[in-house]
C-alpha cells in the first residue's frame, strides 16, 4: 500500500481510499513521501488549523512563486494578508454579485453553446459543453472575448498542465518545465488584457482587482494585479470542468436520480452538493507539519507532508450514511469538503456552483430522453489530481 497514491492514475481511486480509511491511523506513502489522511474529521481539523499545519506554499521557492504568477499570488501568501486577500476574493463572489454574473454572463454563454448542438440528437458533453464553460464564464467577466473559442480551449489546456504539476508535488523535471512553459504563456495571454484594463477600467472583475487591490494589502504592485489573476484564472478554468463533467455521469448513469430533477428542479441544488462529495474534481491537498503532534493517532513529526485526500473524506462512512451514493434527502448536503475547509475555503466556490446548477438547468430545458451513446466509448475516471469522467457521448431528443 505504501506506493498506492502513485499507482491509481486513471482508475477508479475509492477502494484504495477505503484501504486507507480502514487502517488506524494514517499510512504513509513512500512514493508521495507523505502521510495519507482519509478521514473526514482529520481531513478538516488539519484544514482548519493552519497554525499547526501551513500550506506548503509557505516555503515556496523562486520556480513556484514564478509558475503561479508572483509572490502574492493568493496560495502563496500567509498570515494577515493571506486572510485579507481571501476576503476580498470572496467578495468578488458575494451572492448578490453571483446573481448579476448568472443573468449576464453564465446563463447567455450556456444557451449559445448549448445551442450549437441542441438540433443534433447527440454530441459529446465534455468537448461540446462542460469543458468550455468554466474558462468562457471568467473571460466574459474579465471582458474578454469569451465567443473565442481557441483562446477559451488553449486556456484551459494551459492551466490543467499546471494543475497536473500541482498534483505531482511541484515536481518532476519534465512536469517543472512544462509547467512553467504554460505560466508563462498564460501571462503572455493575460497581460494585454491587464494592461488595458489598467488604462481603461470597467466593472469586471479586472478593473476590480486595479482599483480595490490597493486597500487590500500595502504596497499593491502590477505584479500583484498579475498574481492576483492568475489565480483567479487557474481556479475558474480547471476544477469547474471536472466537477461539471462528474456530474453529468452522475445523471447519464443514475437515470431514477435525472428523472427526479427533471421532474422537480428543486432538487438540483442538492444533487450538485452530493455530486462534489461523491466526485469531487481535486483528490488531495498538501500540508506541512508545524511540530511534533498527533493526528488521527499517529505521531507525525515537524515538516512532515501530510496528504489530505479529501475526496476519501468525502466518503467517509463515519460522517455520511451510504457514503458512496447520491441521497437527494439527505441532510446538510454542504457539509463536505469538496471546497477544502478553514482559510483555505475556495474563493470561487460559489461561482462553481452556479455554474453547475445553470449548465444542468439549461441543458435540462432544453433537452429530453438524455442517455449514454451504447455505441460510442464509454466514460472512465480520468487523470489522478483532479479526476472527471470523459468521454461523454449521449443522445437525445430536443424538447
Amino acid at each position: 500500500m505504501s506506493d498506492g497514491m502513485s499507482n491509481i492514475t486513471g482508475i477508479d481511486p475509492y477502494g484504495f481510499y477505503d484501504q486507507i480509511r480502514a487502517n488506524d491511523g494514517l499510512v504513509w506513502d513512500a512514493a508521495m513521501k507523505g502521510w495519507l489522511v482519509a478521514s473526514y474529521d482529520d481531513c478538516k481539523m488539519v484544514e482548519m488549523e493552519e497554525h499547526r499545519f501551513r500550506h506548503p506554499y509557505s516555503d515556496a521557492d523562486q520556480t513556484l512563486i514564478d509558475i503561479k504568477g508572483g509572490r502574492r499570488n493568493i496560495t502563496i501568501l500567509q498570515g494577515p494578508e493571506q486572510a485579507s486577500m481571501h476576503r476580498f476574493l470572496l467578495r468578488l463572489f458575494a451572492p448578490k454579485n453571483i446573481q448579476h454574473y448568472r443573468e449576464h454572463h453564465i446563463k447567455p454563454i450556456i444557451n449559445e453553446l448549448i445551442g450549437r448542438f441542441v438540433d443534433d440528437g447527440r454530441t459529446e458533453l465534455v468537448h461540446s459543453f462542460s469543458s468550455l464553460i468554466p474558462s468562457r464564464v471568467i473571460m466574459s467577466l474579465s471582458a474578454m472575448d469569451w465567443r473565442d473559442d481557441d483562446l477559451a480551449r488553449r486556456l484551459f489546456s494551459l492551466h490543467d498542465t499546471v494543475m497536473r504539476w500541482i498534483g505531482n508535488g511541484n515536481s518532476g523535471v519534465e512536469e517543472t518545465a512544462a509547467a512553467s512553459r504554460a505560466a508563462h504563456e498564460i501571462t503572455d495571454i493575460l497581460l494585454p488584457y491587464l494592461n488595458l484594463r489598467k488604462e481603461e477600467p470597467g466593472d469586471d472583475l479586472l478593473s476590480r482587482v486595479w482599483t480595490e487591490g490597493p486597500a487590500i494589502l500595502e504596497n499593491f504592485s502590477d505584479a500583484d494585479v498579475l498574481a492576483t489573476t492568475r489565480e483567479l484564472f487557474l481556479a475558474g478554468t480547471d476544477t469547474t470542468v471536472h466537477a461539471l463533467g462528474n456530474a453529468l455521469y452522475l445523471l447519464l448513469t443514475q437515470p431514477e436520480t435525472l428523472a427526479r430533477i427533471e421532474q422537480d428542479r428543486s432538487a438540483l441544488p442538492t444533487f450538485i452538493e452530493e455530486a462534489l462529495r461523491v466526485y469531487g474534481s481535486v483528490q488531495y491537498r498538501f500540508r506541512l507539519v508545524n511540530e511534533d503532534c498527533e493526528v488521527g493517532g499517529t505521531q507525525v513529526k515537524k515538516d512532515d507532508v501530510l496528504i489530505l485526500i479529501n475526496a476519501a473524506a468525502n466518503r467517509d462512512p463515519k460522517r455520511y450514511e451510504c457514503p458512496a451514493h447520491v441521497r437527494l434527502d439527505r441532510k446538510n448536503p454542504k457539509d463536505h469538503l469538496a471546497f477544502n475547509a478553514g482559510p483555505r475555503t475556495c474563493v470561487g466556490a460559489a461561482l462553481a456552483r452556479a455554474e453547475m446548477y445553470d449548465a444542468i438547468d439549461l441543458l435540462l430545458d432544453n433537452v429530453t430522453n438524455l442517455r449514454l451513446d451504447p455505441d460510442a466509448p464509454p466514460p472512465s475516471f480520468h487523470d489522478h489530481y483532479t479526476r472527471s469522467f470523459r468521454p461523454l457521448h449521449v443522445l437525445f431528443d430536443r424538447k
